[in-house]
């Protein structure tokens, strides 16, 4: 599956939650104020219906980018809405039977509100992703202009045959055959095998550096892959791929990854 971009930034988390509740302050006074609704019953309708919106646009970041056609996303964001409705209609009921003739007079304030907060979202998404692949050329035009002299020459020496990491009283030791991908997770990088998971405070600069070219390939800002492990690229779009493991697990490539696992795999 690949990286959130809620969850691989801190900047991007913090950002996230300064917002929902920001929407959720602004949705409580529009409803208090034009929705007719009490301030306690405003306060519990506005947690509900932007609380379950902020979960579908949460759970959309796993699919962004892999929906190209304008129905798709457009049915996307009836879905969002819809079950925001439903549950501040839910709760509706449970509290106040009677306000359900003001509920209806305030669906075209609703559908408005949060039709802006998913086309608010999507563009977000969309700016991530490009700011995504503007960080990455800079890199590939600097290893062009580089030539011979750039190049970096790896020794046996500098390769890693094995990976420590301490886990309070333990130490495990992975050995890079057993390495299916690695994941950048904020300040940290998260080591998937077949066996589990384990997080080490270290870049994927150093492992980039420090693992065999020929065998790990770095196809996206926040993962490493092993070529090994590799069992087809999917296009889903223009310019959008995954990468599906032999264990299932589908990982986001980024144009310049592609091009990299082309390059490297010769397809």
């Amino acid at each position: 599956m690949q990286t959130h971009p809620f969850i691989e930034s801190v900047a991007n988390r913090v950002a996230g939650i300064a917002l929902t509740v920001v929407a959720f302050l602004v949705y409580t006074g529009l409803l208090y104020r034009y929705g007719q609704e009490s301030g306690w019953i405003a306060a519990a309708d506005s947690l509900v219906s932007i609380g379950l919106l902020a979960v579908a646009g949460f759970l959309y970041g796993y699919i962004d980018g892999t929906l190209h056609a304008l129905q798709v996303q457009v049915l996307s964001a009836i879905l969002a809405l819809g079950i925001s409705l439903a549950g501040a209609f839910e709760l509706q009921i449970l509290l106040v039977r009677e306000a359900i003739p003001d509920f209806i007079d305030s669906i075209p304030l609703r559908v408005v509100f949060g039709a802006l907060c998913w086309i608010i979202l999507l563009q977000w998404y969309r700016i991530n992703r490009i700011y995504e692949q503007q960080l990455e050329e800079p890199v590939e035009k600097d290893e062009k202009k580089g030539g011979p002299e750039m190049e970096i020459i790896e020794t046996e020496d500098a390769l890693l045959d094995r990976i420590s990491v301490k886990d309070g009283t333990r130490i495990h030791i992975i050995h890079i055959d057993d390495l299916l991908y690695i994941q950048a997770s904020g300040d940290y990088v998260t080591l998937f095998t077949s066996t589990g998971q384990y997080v080490k405070e270290q870049t994927m600069k150093y492992f980039e550096t420090h693992l065999s070219s020929a065998l790990f390939i770095r196809i996206h800002r926040s993962c490493i892959v092993n070529a090994e492990q590799i069992v087809r690229v999917e296009l889903f779009g223009k310019e959008n791929y995954q990468v599906r493991l032999k264990n299932g697990v589908c990982l986001r490539a980024s144009l310049n990854g592609y091009r990299l696992l082309k390059e490297r795999l010769s397809l």
